[in-house]
């Protein structure tokens, strides 16, 4: 992923509110955030116009060094207490958990282990669950909740001649962060980490070949 991106990806899993643009920003010394100091000091409740909050993300993703980023989304991230629904950001030039913070680092080689982890520990049964998500990543992806629906993983299951993974194995998934659970409880869906999709990918991939190849 372009590191640009990236950057985009990672604010969008720790901040949800235009307040942290904004701290962000302002704690960056990016001019541009300078004249909106009088309302987001002044009001509890303020906000970006959708516009103003588009360039305030493109801002804080382009104009900032590594060093700068990572110093003030830690800053920005550490100011309250936070609950993340996905709560790692494994990148190729950015890794973030909540014990560390955001560290100018790839850790994608673990991911990779971890995946290959899982597939020998699960004897393969967890092999069509990552495949189905992975196949309907993005378009059919719920765009409001990211991630996929229930039936539809079910319905690509099936398309593909597998059988869905007993819930042990989705707790291990869990455990290793390949897997979330995401939405809400009304409309549930399953997740894995968007920066991770293209390793999953590859790695399911080289499963299906050994697999043919024996």
């Amino acid at each position: 992923m372009e590191k640009r991106e990236e950057r985009r990806e990672l604010l969008q899993r720790l901040f949800y509110r235009d307040r942290d643009l904004y701290n962000l920003g302002k704690l960056a010394g990016i001019p541009w955030f300078k004249k909106f100091e009088d309302k987001f000091e002044r009001y509890k409740y303020a906000y970006f116009a959708d516009e103003e909050r588009r360039e305030a993300i493109e801002r804080i993703i382009s104009e900032l060094s590594d060093e700068e980023f990572v110093r003030v989304v830690n800053q920005v991230y550490r100011m309250e207490d936070r609950y993340l629904e996905i709560d790692r950001f494994v990148g190729e030039h950015y890794y973030f958990d909540p014990d560390v913070g955001v560290l100018l680092e790839n850790r994608q080689s673990e991911v990779e282990k971890d995946i290959w982890k899982v597939l020998d520990e699960t004897k393969g049964r967890c092999y069509y669950f990552l495949k189905a998500i992975v196949n309907l990543y993005p378009d059919k992806w719920d765009k409001a909740y990211n991630g996929a629906r229930w039936p539809d993983i079910l319905a690509e299951i099936r398309r593909l001649g597998g059988e869905y993974p007993p819930p042990r194995d989705l707790a291990l998934l869990k455990s290793y962060k390949l897997y979330y659970k995401t939405g809400s409880r009304r409309y549930p869906t399953h997740t894995i980490p968007e920066e991770i999709i293209p390793i999953v990918k590859r790695v399911l991939e080289q499963y299906e070949r050994q697999k043919i190849s024996r």
